[in-house]
């Protein structure tokens, strides 16, 4: 085997490693139903379906403090309601006040209120938890619906919006989201993907879970995973390694504007490209964008006149949300331009890290292995006596993250 293809594979082992797995997935997906009958039960009318990496098959357990933490898989709780005829305050408490109504739920919620969710702790599986974040909302009325079609919006897309909950201060405030429609969006573009060798990857996901699955029609589609779907797996590992160890964790960019990106970028590619061929052309877009830093704004524009995904207009960064016009996800970053130049430092990082590390010496990759993924991780996935080379010991604390 080719030294660049048993590295690839490798870095892909450990990233699969931190998916979510098959059984912590069907335990996922019976919790949050289980609450919904509940709340149902209750008299609380409501339609609870997941968001976010759960549902859009990006999941990787997340790193803080420098280590694995417990997942958190977020879901909509859409009551019943009509938004015009009752109150954010009244929305987000019903569901608490349900909840602790159950000795079984009110033992698993969190103490603290969250602006936008309340939060369910389970017992670990394995010695992995896993949280259920409950978002609050109900369907989004009908002028908002009306001026998102207006700006350009799918109707069926426009009336898929939610009004959730948003808690600042000690006021409840209306926040429109339409997760349904971003996931419709998402699929579109990773279908082609997710398509090319679907037959294989599915054999290969049967053969590892056989104690689960008798047959590959068993097997539930959140748990396929395309290039696409693998790449950002990829970047969300590495942006919360990156930031924890440069200890700007309140920076990092939120998985909506990683995934918005690099579906972006991958539109209109060809599906058959494995996933390092796909992160090294989104690689590639990244540093592009990257000139908006230096680059007067005409001149940018003129060079790169297909290159919009990440905007700069009159100083203003934009990432446009694919589903709500009025949503720029890149706000944050008009707000703090430290987080513009950390992002870029980033993707720069990532890139040496993740693909040009395939040119370097054995000891110095596994070095990288080890600090990016943990030693023990690393010894317990990968086969070190595949690499010439003496196993190194793990770089801790170092003064700057790899990609330095």
């Amino acid at each position: 085997m080719r030294k660049t293809e048993l590295r690839q594979q490798d870095i892909l082992k450990l990233i699969e490693g931190l998916d979510i797995s098959p059984t912590m997935y069907k335990n996922a997906t019976d919790k949050y139903k289980a609450v919904g009958t509940y709340l149902q039960e209750q008299g609380v009318e409501c339609d609870i379906f997941p968001q976010g990496s759960f549902s859009l098959g990006t999941v990787v357990r997340p790193y803080r403090e420098s280590k694995e933490a417990d997942y958190d898989l977020d879901f909509i709780c859409c009551l019943g309601k009509l938004k015009e005829k009752t109150t954010a305050k009244y929305v987000k408490n019903i569901i608490k006040e349900t909840i602790c109504k159950s000795e079984v739920y009110k033992e698993k919620l969190q103490n603290r209120e969250w602006d936008k969710c309340w939060t369910l702790e389970y017992a670990e599986v394995n010695g992995i938890g896993f949280n259920i974040d409950i978002v609050p909302g109900v369907s989004e009325s009908n002028d908002v619906v009306q001026s998102m079609i207006n700006l350009g919006v799918a109707r069926e897309n426009a009336e898929l919006a939610v009004a959730i909950t948003d808690k600042r201060g000690e006021n409840y405030y209306w926040f429109t989201s339409n997760p349904r429609a971003y996931k419709n969006w998402f699929e579109t573009i990773n279908k082609p993907f997710l398509d090319f060798n679907r037959e294989n990857r599915k054999k290969i996901l049967l053969e590892k879970n056989r104690t689960i699955y008798n047959s590959i029609e068993e097997i539930p589609e959140g748990l396929e995973r395309s290039s696409l779907q693998r790449v950002i797996q990829i970047l969300k590992h590495h942006r919360d390694v990156y930031y924890c160890r440069i200890k700007k964790e309140n920076l990092k960019p939120t998985s909506a504007i990683i995934t918005t990106i690099c579906a972006e970028i991958a539109y209109g590619m060809n599906p058959s490209m494995n996933v390092f061929e796909l992160l090294q052309a989104i690689a590639n877009d990244f540093e592009i964008y990257s000139y908006n830093q230096t680059l007067q704004e005409e001149e940018f524009s003129r060079q790169y006149i297909d290159k919009n995904i990440i905007r700069k207009r009159k100083g203003i960064w934009y990432i446009i949300n694919p589903v709500n016009p009025k949503d720029n996800l890149a706000d944050s970053w008009n707000d703090n331009p430290e987080k513009v130049q950390i992002f870029f430092k980033w993707v720069k990082a990532m890139k040496k890290d993740c693909l040009d590390s395939m040119n370097l010496e054995d000891n110095d990759f596994v070095a990288l292995l080890e600090n990016n993924f943990g030693r023990d991780y690393v010894k317990k996935n990968v086969k070190l006596e595949d690499y010439d080379s003496v196993v190194p010991n793990v770089i801790i604390n170092t003064p700057k993250p790899w990609g330095k």
